[in-house]
């Protein structure tokens, strides 16, 4: 049996990860949900665990590390979250939220917040499907929003919903900024600073420049691009840790924390089982502040 890769997205992609690495690295991040999310095609895969051998052994071996940023920004962004509603948010933002799973995963955090996925209309809907498919049912505190960032800012794709822009809210954007130029992604940060109100955080992750990246992810990196591009989404940025400062900065926001992958690997190893494969030094994580 053949799987046909190049009509998957790499949100279903993201949501296989997650799966695989459920089995995979234990308790780095637990995502029972992802299976039901990620389409029939890697549901099937799932379930033939010699075809999922064989997909992820040997098919996506090149590239199967850098899917560890997949399942370490997921729990960084969830525990900022976590430190954020201890201090008083109550609003959650997942900009181009793909198959993640939280309305499903976190009830304990959706007790005490209003959440908000917005992504385009056409994953969104996508992933209706699969919801209903599957028979999960949606918290009404948590809100769908479908909208083409690439036309509306965050601020106007929130507006007329139950957001409430006066008050602060966290915002995730992760596995975003790759297929963004620098230029929208500027644009889309500087809508969210101009827009929502002061001590509104925001996560983001972002693929190193060449420069910034180990010499030994270099062929990974390749193998990546050529990747993600066949599925029609081409990645379009890469930054510095100071390039991604600057950006922030002149759009609006004041760091918190901005550092590398690979510093989470530690922290998050030393009560966990050896992880799957060792985390590339490829990607920087970002928490900023609207100042």
């Amino acid at each position: 049996m053949s799987l046909p890769t190049n009509t998957i997205s790499t949100a279903d992609w993201v949501a296989a990860a997650r799966d695989w690495h459920l089995r995979n690295t234990a308790g780095l991040f637990e995502d029972p949900y992802a299976s039901k999310l990620c389409g029939w095609r890697l549901k099937l895969v799932h379930l033939i665990r010699p075809l999922e051998w064989v997909l992820f052994k040997v098919v996506l071996k090149p590239i199967v590390p850098s899917s560890m940023c997949v399942i370490m920004r997921a729990r960084y962004a969830e525990e900022s979250l976590e430190r954020l509603i201890e201090k008083g948010i109550r609003q959650y933002v997942i900009l181009g939220a793909g198959m993640d799973s939280f309305a499903f995963r976190r009830p304990d955090l959706l007790d005490r917040i209003d959440s908000f996925e917005v992504d385009h209309p056409v994953t969104q809907r996508k992933k209706l499907r699969r919801i209903e498919h599957a028979g999960l049912k949606v918290p009404p505190n948590h809100h769908f929003v479908a909208a083409d960032l690439s036309e509306v800012s965050p601020v106007e794709a929130l507006a007329g919903t139950s957001f409430n822009a006066s008050e602060p809210a966290f915002i995730s954007l992760l596995g975003v900024s790759y297929y963004l130029t620098p230029e929208d992604l500027a644009s889309t940060l500087r809508g969210i600073a101009s827009g929502m109100c002061k001590g509104t955080r925001i996560v983001v992750d972002y693929m190193f420049d060449v420069q910034s990246s180990d010499p030994a992810t270099h062929n990974m990196r390749r193998k990546m691009l050529k990747f993600v591009a066949k599925r029609g989404e081409p990645m379009r940025s890469s930054y510095s840790m100071d390039a991604m400062h600057r950006l922030m900065a002149e759009a609006g926001f004041r760091a918190v924390e901005n550092f590398r992958m690979t510093d989470l690997t530690d922290a998050y190893s030393k009560n966990l089982p050896p992880l799957a494969v060792e985390p590339p030094d490829m990607f920087g994580f970002a928490n900023f502040e609207v100042k």
